[in-house]
Protein backbone atom coordinates (compact mmCIF):
# COMPACT_ATOMS: atom_id res chain seq x y z
CA UNK A 1 0.00 0.00 0.00
CA UNK A 2 1.38 3.37 -1.07
CA UNK A 3 1.14 6.05 1.58
CA UNK A 4 0.24 9.44 0.14
CA UNK A 5 2.37 12.20 1.54
CA UNK A 6 1.55 15.88 1.19
CA UNK A 7 5.07 16.94 0.26
CA UNK A 8 5.09 14.50 -2.69
CA UNK A 9 3.09 17.01 -4.71
CA UNK A 10 5.38 19.21 -6.87
CA UNK A 11 3.68 22.46 -5.82
CA UNK A 12 4.03 21.69 -2.11
CA UNK A 13 7.63 20.54 -2.53
CA UNK A 14 8.46 23.80 -4.32
CA UNK A 15 6.96 25.83 -1.47
CA UNK A 16 9.08 23.88 1.02
CA UNK A 17 12.15 24.49 -1.13
CA UNK A 18 11.37 28.21 -1.40
CA UNK A 19 11.21 28.48 2.40
CA UNK A 20 14.48 26.59 2.86
CA UNK A 21 16.10 28.80 0.22
CA UNK A 22 15.00 32.03 1.94
CA UNK A 23 16.90 33.97 4.59
CA UNK A 24 14.86 32.17 7.29
CA UNK A 25 15.84 28.76 5.99
CA UNK A 26 19.17 26.98 5.58
CA UNK A 27 22.30 29.05 6.29
CA UNK A 28 24.54 28.95 3.23
CA UNK A 29 28.10 29.80 2.23
CA UNK A 30 29.40 31.23 -1.02
CA UNK A 31 31.91 29.26 -3.06
CA UNK A 32 33.21 28.38 -6.51
CA UNK A 33 32.09 25.16 -8.21
CA UNK A 34 33.60 23.53 -11.28
CA UNK A 35 33.04 20.34 -13.23
CA UNK A 36 35.40 17.51 -12.44
CA UNK A 37 38.43 17.29 -14.77
CA UNK A 38 37.26 20.36 -16.72
CA UNK A 39 38.68 23.87 -17.16
CA UNK A 40 36.94 27.24 -17.45
CA UNK A 41 33.76 25.92 -15.83
CA UNK A 42 33.95 27.93 -12.60
CA UNK A 43 30.73 29.46 -11.34
CA UNK A 44 29.76 31.11 -8.08
CA UNK A 45 27.31 29.08 -6.01
CA UNK A 46 25.78 28.88 -2.55
CA UNK A 47 26.25 25.60 -0.75
CA UNK A 48 25.43 23.94 2.58
CA UNK A 49 25.89 20.68 4.41
CA UNK A 50 23.04 18.17 4.24
CA UNK A 51 22.60 18.17 8.01
CA UNK A 52 21.65 21.87 7.89
CA UNK A 53 18.77 21.13 5.53
CA UNK A 54 17.50 18.31 7.77
CA UNK A 55 17.63 20.61 10.81
CA UNK A 56 15.72 23.30 8.90
CA UNK A 57 13.00 20.83 7.88
CA UNK A 58 12.61 19.56 11.44
CA UNK A 59 12.26 23.09 12.81
CA UNK A 60 12.76 24.20 16.37
CA UNK A 61 11.18 22.08 19.07
CA UNK A 62 10.25 25.24 21.00
CA UNK A 63 8.27 26.78 18.13
CA UNK A 64 4.86 28.17 19.01
CA UNK A 65 1.75 27.13 17.05
CA UNK A 66 1.74 30.55 15.38
CA UNK A 67 5.31 30.05 14.18
CA UNK A 68 4.45 26.60 12.87
CA UNK A 69 1.63 28.02 10.76
CA UNK A 70 4.06 30.38 9.04
CA UNK A 71 6.14 27.45 7.83
CA UNK A 72 4.91 25.46 4.80
CA UNK A 73 6.10 22.18 6.30
CA UNK A 74 7.52 20.76 9.53
CA UNK A 75 8.91 17.22 9.42
CA UNK A 76 7.60 14.87 12.07
CA UNK A 77 10.87 12.93 12.30
CA UNK A 78 14.44 12.86 11.04
CA UNK A 79 13.53 10.08 8.60
CA UNK A 80 10.78 12.18 7.05
CA UNK A 81 13.10 15.20 6.84
CA UNK A 82 15.68 13.11 4.96
CA UNK A 83 12.98 11.83 2.62
CA UNK A 84 11.95 15.42 1.81
CA UNK A 85 15.58 16.37 1.22
CA UNK A 86 16.02 13.38 -1.11
CA UNK A 87 12.88 14.44 -2.99
CA UNK A 88 14.33 17.96 -3.41
CA UNK A 89 17.49 16.36 -4.81
CA UNK A 90 15.49 14.22 -7.25
CA UNK A 91 13.45 17.27 -8.36
CA UNK A 92 16.65 19.16 -9.28
CA UNK A 93 16.34 21.85 -6.65
CA UNK A 94 19.78 20.94 -5.24
CA UNK A 95 22.68 18.81 -6.38
CA UNK A 96 25.49 17.08 -4.58
CA UNK A 97 29.03 18.48 -4.71
CA UNK A 98 32.41 17.44 -3.32
CA UNK A 99 34.33 20.00 -1.33
CA UNK A 100 37.97 20.15 -2.41
CA UNK A 101 39.07 23.14 -0.32
CA UNK A 102 37.85 26.24 1.44
CA UNK A 103 35.15 27.63 -0.82
CA UNK A 104 36.11 25.18 -3.61
CA UNK A 105 33.63 22.58 -4.87
CA UNK A 106 33.40 20.00 -7.63
CA UNK A 107 30.23 18.60 -9.15
CA UNK A 108 29.67 15.03 -7.94
CA UNK A 109 28.61 12.50 -10.60
CA UNK A 110 26.86 10.27 -8.03
CA UNK A 111 23.74 12.16 -7.00
CA UNK A 112 22.39 10.62 -3.81
CA UNK A 113 21.37 12.00 -0.46
CA UNK A 114 23.90 11.90 2.37
CA UNK A 115 23.51 14.31 5.31
CA UNK A 116 27.29 14.50 5.75
CA UNK A 117 27.95 15.71 2.18
CA UNK A 118 27.69 19.19 0.68
CA UNK A 119 24.92 20.35 -1.62
CA UNK A 120 24.57 23.32 -3.95
CA UNK A 121 21.37 25.26 -4.53
CA UNK A 122 19.96 25.10 -8.07
CA UNK A 123 16.56 26.53 -7.12
CA UNK A 124 16.39 30.29 -7.71
CA UNK A 125 12.74 30.92 -6.93
CA UNK A 126 10.16 32.76 -8.99
CA UNK A 127 11.50 34.86 -11.86
CA UNK A 128 8.51 37.21 -11.96
CA UNK A 129 9.92 39.96 -9.75
CA UNK A 130 13.38 39.61 -11.28
CA UNK A 131 11.93 39.97 -14.77
CA UNK A 132 9.94 43.00 -13.62
CA UNK A 133 13.08 44.70 -12.30
CA UNK A 134 14.92 43.87 -15.53
CA UNK A 135 12.11 45.46 -17.54
CA UNK A 136 12.21 48.57 -15.34
CA UNK A 137 15.96 48.81 -15.85
CA UNK A 138 15.65 48.57 -19.63
CA UNK A 139 12.78 51.07 -19.67
CA UNK A 140 14.76 53.49 -17.49
CA UNK A 141 17.77 53.29 -19.79
CA UNK A 142 15.60 53.96 -22.84
CA UNK A 143 13.99 56.95 -21.15
CA UNK A 144 17.40 58.40 -20.22
CA UNK A 145 18.88 57.89 -23.68
CA UNK A 146 15.85 59.58 -25.27
CA UNK A 147 16.34 62.73 -23.18
CA UNK A 148 17.07 64.96 -26.26
CA UNK A 149 13.54 64.33 -27.60
CA UNK A 150 11.75 64.83 -24.28
CA UNK A 151 8.98 67.46 -24.23
CA UNK A 152 10.10 70.87 -23.03
CA UNK A 153 8.00 70.83 -19.84
CA UNK A 154 9.46 67.47 -18.75
CA UNK A 155 12.99 68.85 -19.05
CA UNK A 156 12.03 71.85 -16.92
CA UNK A 157 10.42 69.59 -14.29
CA UNK A 158 13.53 67.42 -14.24
CA UNK A 159 15.61 70.54 -13.66
CA UNK A 160 13.40 71.56 -10.72
CA UNK A 161 13.50 68.07 -9.20
CA UNK A 162 17.28 67.84 -9.54
CA UNK A 163 17.91 71.23 -7.91
CA UNK A 164 15.39 70.50 -5.15
CA UNK A 165 17.11 67.22 -4.36
CA UNK A 166 20.51 68.93 -4.38
CA UNK A 167 19.21 71.64 -2.03
CA UNK A 168 17.73 69.05 0.34
CA UNK A 169 20.92 66.98 0.45
CA UNK A 170 23.04 70.10 1.03
CA UNK A 171 20.90 71.19 3.98
CA UNK A 172 20.68 67.65 5.37
CA UNK A 173 24.44 67.02 5.20
CA UNK A 174 25.14 70.44 6.74
CA UNK A 175 22.79 69.81 9.67
CA UNK A 176 24.19 66.29 10.04
CA UNK A 177 27.82 67.37 10.28
CA UNK A 178 27.05 70.37 12.53
CA UNK A 179 25.17 68.11 14.98
CA UNK A 180 28.04 65.65 14.99
CA UNK A 181 30.68 68.36 15.55
CA UNK A 182 28.80 70.00 18.41
CA UNK A 183 28.24 66.72 20.26
CA UNK A 184 31.69 65.35 19.42
CA UNK A 185 33.23 68.30 21.28
CA UNK A 186 31.55 67.01 24.43
CA UNK A 187 32.67 63.41 23.87
CA UNK A 188 29.76 61.84 21.96
CA UNK A 189 29.46 60.41 18.45
CA UNK A 190 25.98 61.27 17.16
CA UNK A 191 24.90 60.66 13.57
CA UNK A 192 21.61 61.00 11.74
CA UNK A 193 21.29 57.95 9.45
CA UNK A 194 24.84 56.72 10.18
CA UNK A 195 24.82 54.18 7.33
CA UNK A 196 23.41 56.49 4.66
CA UNK A 197 26.63 56.63 2.61
CA UNK A 198 27.76 53.03 3.21
CA UNK A 199 28.10 51.53 -0.28
CA UNK A 200 28.38 47.97 1.05
CA UNK A 201 24.74 47.96 2.27
CA UNK A 202 21.51 47.63 0.33
CA UNK A 203 19.16 50.55 -0.28
CA UNK A 204 16.83 49.74 2.63
CA UNK A 205 19.68 48.91 5.04
CA UNK A 206 21.27 52.31 4.35
CA UNK A 207 18.40 53.93 6.29
CA UNK A 208 18.84 51.67 9.34
CA UNK A 209 19.17 52.74 12.11
CA UNK A 210 17.63 56.19 12.07
CA UNK A 211 20.29 57.62 14.36
CA UNK A 212 23.21 56.59 16.55
CA UNK A 213 24.40 58.08 19.83
CA UNK A 214 27.50 56.50 21.33
CA UNK A 215 30.43 57.60 23.53
CA UNK A 216 33.34 58.90 21.48
CA UNK A 217 36.85 57.50 21.38
CA UNK A 218 39.17 58.31 24.23
CA UNK A 219 42.41 60.34 24.09
CA UNK A 220 40.89 62.95 21.78
CA UNK A 221 40.58 65.83 24.24
CA UNK A 222 43.17 67.96 22.45
CA UNK A 223 41.36 67.58 19.11
CA UNK A 224 38.03 68.46 20.71
CA UNK A 225 39.51 71.57 22.33
CA UNK A 226 41.01 72.63 18.99
CA UNK A 227 37.62 72.22 17.29
CA UNK A 228 35.92 74.20 20.04
CA UNK A 229 38.40 77.07 19.70
CA UNK A 230 38.05 77.04 15.91
CA UNK A 231 34.24 77.07 16.15
CA UNK A 232 34.26 79.98 18.60
CA UNK A 233 36.64 81.90 16.35
CA UNK A 234 34.36 81.36 13.36
CA UNK A 235 31.27 82.52 15.23
CA UNK A 236 33.08 85.62 16.48
CA UNK A 237 34.19 86.41 12.94
CA UNK A 238 30.67 85.89 11.59
CA UNK A 239 29.23 88.11 14.32
CA UNK A 240 31.64 90.90 13.40
CA UNK A 241 30.65 90.63 9.71
CA UNK A 242 26.92 91.38 9.92
CA UNK A 243 26.65 92.99 6.49
CA UNK A 244 28.17 90.09 4.58
CA UNK A 245 26.29 87.49 6.59
CA UNK A 246 22.96 89.28 6.18
CA UNK A 247 23.52 89.57 2.44
CA UNK A 248 24.30 85.86 2.31
CA UNK A 249 21.13 84.97 4.20
CA UNK A 250 19.04 87.29 1.99
CA UNK A 251 20.48 85.64 -1.11
CA UNK A 252 19.67 82.17 0.21
CA UNK A 253 16.14 83.22 1.12
CA UNK A 254 15.60 84.66 -2.36
CA UNK A 255 16.97 81.49 -3.93
CA UNK A 256 14.64 79.23 -1.93
CA UNK A 257 11.72 81.52 -2.70
CA UNK A 258 12.42 81.38 -6.42
CA UNK A 259 12.79 77.60 -6.19
CA UNK A 260 9.37 76.89 -4.69
CA UNK A 261 7.49 79.69 -6.48
CA UNK A 262 8.39 78.34 -9.91
CA UNK A 263 10.93 81.09 -10.61
CA UNK A 264 14.11 79.17 -10.01
CA UNK A 265 15.77 80.57 -13.11
CA UNK A 266 16.57 84.27 -12.73
CA UNK A 267 15.74 86.97 -15.27
CA UNK A 268 19.31 86.82 -16.53
CA UNK A 269 18.89 83.16 -17.49
CA UNK A 270 15.23 83.33 -18.58
CA UNK A 271 16.23 82.95 -22.20
CA UNK A 272 18.29 79.89 -21.29
CA UNK A 273 15.20 78.43 -19.62
CA UNK A 274 13.17 78.91 -22.79
CA UNK A 275 15.93 77.41 -24.95
CA UNK A 276 16.80 74.55 -22.61
CA UNK A 277 16.15 71.95 -25.32
CA UNK A 278 17.82 73.85 -28.17
CA UNK A 279 21.34 73.49 -29.45
CA UNK A 280 23.49 76.43 -28.29
CA UNK A 281 25.10 78.29 -31.24
CA UNK A 282 27.22 81.47 -30.97
CA UNK A 283 25.95 84.67 -32.61
CA UNK A 284 27.82 86.54 -35.36
CA UNK A 285 28.82 89.23 -32.87
CA UNK A 286 30.29 86.62 -30.54
CA UNK A 287 32.18 85.04 -33.44
CA UNK A 288 33.53 88.46 -34.54
CA UNK A 289 34.65 89.30 -30.99
CA UNK A 290 36.32 85.92 -30.67
CA UNK A 291 38.16 86.37 -34.00
CA UNK A 292 39.28 89.89 -33.01
CA UNK A 293 40.56 88.62 -29.69
CA UNK A 294 42.48 85.83 -31.41
CA UNK A 295 44.02 88.37 -33.85
CA UNK A 296 45.16 90.58 -30.96
CA UNK A 297 46.69 87.61 -29.17
CA UNK A 298 48.47 86.54 -32.37
CA UNK A 299 49.84 90.07 -32.88
CA UNK A 300 51.08 90.19 -29.33
CA UNK A 301 52.81 86.82 -29.74
CA UNK A 302 54.47 88.03 -32.95
CA UNK A 303 55.73 91.19 -31.20
CA UNK A 304 57.24 89.13 -28.40
CA UNK A 305 58.86 86.78 -30.90
CA UNK A 306 60.34 89.78 -32.76
CA UNK A 307 61.85 91.16 -29.55
CA UNK A 308 63.35 87.77 -28.74
CA UNK A 309 64.73 87.47 -32.28
CA UNK A 310 66.43 90.88 -32.16
CA UNK A 311 67.85 90.13 -28.72
CA UNK A 312 69.25 86.83 -29.99
CA UNK A 313 70.84 88.59 -33.00
CA UNK A 314 72.53 91.16 -30.77
CA UNK A 315 73.91 88.47 -28.48
CA UNK A 316 75.21 86.53 -31.50
CA UNK A 317 77.14 89.61 -32.78
CA UNK A 318 80.87 89.24 -31.87
CA UNK A 319 81.14 93.01 -31.27
CA UNK A 320 78.20 93.01 -28.87
CA UNK A 321 79.09 94.39 -25.44
CA UNK A 322 76.25 94.30 -22.90
CA UNK A 323 78.13 96.67 -20.56
CA UNK A 324 78.58 99.23 -23.35
CA UNK A 325 74.89 98.96 -24.25
CA UNK A 326 73.87 99.46 -20.63
CA UNK A 327 76.19 102.50 -20.36
CA UNK A 328 74.74 103.95 -23.57
CA UNK A 329 71.21 103.48 -22.27
CA UNK A 330 72.14 105.15 -18.98
CA UNK A 331 73.73 108.08 -20.83
CA UNK A 332 70.57 108.51 -22.89
CA UNK A 333 68.46 108.58 -19.74
CA UNK A 334 70.79 111.18 -18.13
CA UNK A 335 70.54 113.33 -21.24
CA UNK A 336 66.75 113.17 -21.18
CA UNK A 337 66.62 114.20 -17.50
CA UNK A 338 69.11 117.02 -18.18
CA UNK A 339 66.93 118.40 -20.98
CA UNK A 340 63.91 118.33 -18.69
CA UNK A 341 65.85 120.23 -15.98
CA UNK A 342 66.92 122.94 -18.48
CA UNK A 343 63.33 123.42 -19.56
Amino acid sequence: MVVEREWDEPAVLEKITAFCRSSKGVPVRSGIERLRNAHDTDRRVEYFRGEKLVTCLLGDAEMTPKQRKKRPFVAASTVEARDVAAAMLSAGFVHRAHRTGKGQLEWEPVQKWDPKEYYVWDYEGSKGFSNFLTGCLIGGMLVCTCFPIWPHFLKVYLWYCSVTFLLFMSVFCTVRILLFMNLWIWGWDAWILPNLFDESLSFTDSFKPGWSFEPGAKNQRSYRMALMVGSLAFFIWAYNQPTDFDAFMDAQEAFVGDLYSGKLLTDFSAQSKEDIDLVKRPTFQQLAEEMEKEAEEEEAREGIDEVHRKSAEREADPDYDPDAEAAEAEAMMDAMFADEDEE
